[in-house]
């Protein structure tokens, strides 16, 4: 509510754009265990629709206003920590040349020698966490020399759209990879120009904005629905604010809820993650549970949503999507808790009810999405053309 009252944006996309960021905070911190299906990550796959000129950017900066406050703490203390890499580097290249001269003909020598010295040192994460126009093979870079968990945010969804990742040739890639990213499961690539990459216990969010024109490429596309991209994202298409913004002067609870939202996804960012133990650079977050409450609530919703998707149930038409409405809304109660209590270890039943209220309005704006699809292009705008005359 605060950002919508700093901006006058439509509240729902107010509501997408903080939910995105806390999800992109949260995702190294905790994955959910669910009745059905096990541990899941706590990634999210955020789309927001609307026209040019529903001030899509001024509520993303607010948005991710704590998490550009953090990349710039973390490019401050990377200058000492590339300084720190380069010595070790050079202090480890100088340990082993002078081991291979020390150990002429003598090979067992040599192979302790270096056993002693150690692995190479690795180079430090850069900064940056957000990236805005990434190829899949630059996803992956970024997940493999950054941190383990990353976010794809941008206010111009058609520069990541019409870019170079949905492109004729790299369009299924992208998919792919994003569905790998929201399943929480190893990269896996191999090419004989870049090598192989296998790249595990990584987290990766997105919130994309996108004008109504652009939303068509994404969601119009069979290929992405064929391949379950669409079931994996939140979307969010509310009815435009214009002509109903006058000026007014923000209540200053605003700028208080504010700066809680900020401490708190600093906190979480700043918090470290917990990393698998045989691999230091592989996120391994424990799992939430469900209270016992919660997870009849759950299961309720997810029989609900299961027979919704008979050829007469009311999710037929997005049964895709419907296949995973029940776990969205256990990702989604999970965040709540997190962000409620970092510390805690279970969803209570009044996240869990807040979670499904969420799957129930993603639901009916897929439902809209859906009845909007069927319509042909050409006869929308030629609604629109009637409407303005």
């Amino acid at each position: 509510m605060a950002a919508h009252q700093m901006t006058q944006a439509p509240l729902a996309i107010a509501a997408q754009s903080v939910l995105a960021a806390a999800t992109l905070a949260i995702q190294a911190q905790r994955n959910v265990r669910l009745p059905a299906g096990g541990s899941k990550p706590l990634t999210g796959l955020f789309v927001s629709v609307a026209e040019s000129g529903e001030r899509k950017s001024s509520i993303d900066r607010i948005a991710l206003e704590p998490i550009y406050e953090v990349e710039q703490e973390w490019r401050r203390q990377s200058d000492g920590e590339r300084l720190t890499y380069i010595n070790a580097k050079e202090a480890w290249d100088f340990a082993r040349e002078q081991a291979k001269r020390n150990a002429k003909n003598n090979p067992a020598g040599l192979r302790s020698a270096l056993d002693a010295i150690g692995p190479e040192p690795k180079v430090p994460p850069h900064p940056m966490l957000l990236v805005s126009d990434p190829t899949p093979e630059a996803l992956t870079m970024h997940l493999a020399e950054g941190r383990p968990f990353a976010g794809v945010f941008t206010a111009e969804g058609g520069m990541l759209i019409g870019g170079a990742a949905f492109s004729d040739e790299s369009k299924m890639r992208t998919a792919a990879l994003l569905n790998i990213l929201w399943d929480g499961e190893p990269i896996r690539r191999k090419r004989i120009t870049t090598g192989s990459t296998y790249l595990l216990g990584r987290r990766c969010s997105a919130h994309i904005m996108l004008q109504p024109v652009v939303a068509d490429e994404l969601f119009g596309k069979n290929l992405f629905d064929g391949i379950g991209l669409t079931a994996r994202m939140l979307l969010v298409a509310p009815e435009s604010t214009a002509g109903t913004r006058l000026f007014r002067v923000p209540p200053a609870s605003a700028s208080t809820a504010l700066a809680s939202y900020n401490d708190r996804l600093r906190h979480l960012l700043l918090r470290p993650p917990v990393m698998a133990d045989d691999m230091p650079d592989a996120l391994n977050p424990p799992a939430l549970s469900l209270s016992n409450d919660a997870a009849t609530a759950w299961i309720a919703f997810h029989d609900e949503c299961e027979r919704a998707m008979r050829s007469d149930g009311a999710l037929y038409r997005i049964r895709a999507f419907a296949g995973k409405l029940a776990e969205h809304a256990g990702r989604l109660a999970a965040v709540l808790s997190v962000y409620h209590d970092p510390d805690t270890m279970e969803v209570s039943l009044p996240a869990m009810q807040c979670g499904i209220q969420l799957a129930y309005h993603y639901a009916n704006e897929m439902l809209r999405l859906a009845d909007g699809a069927t319509v042909p292009r050409d006869l929308r705008s030629a609604q629109k053309l009637l409407a303005w005359w």
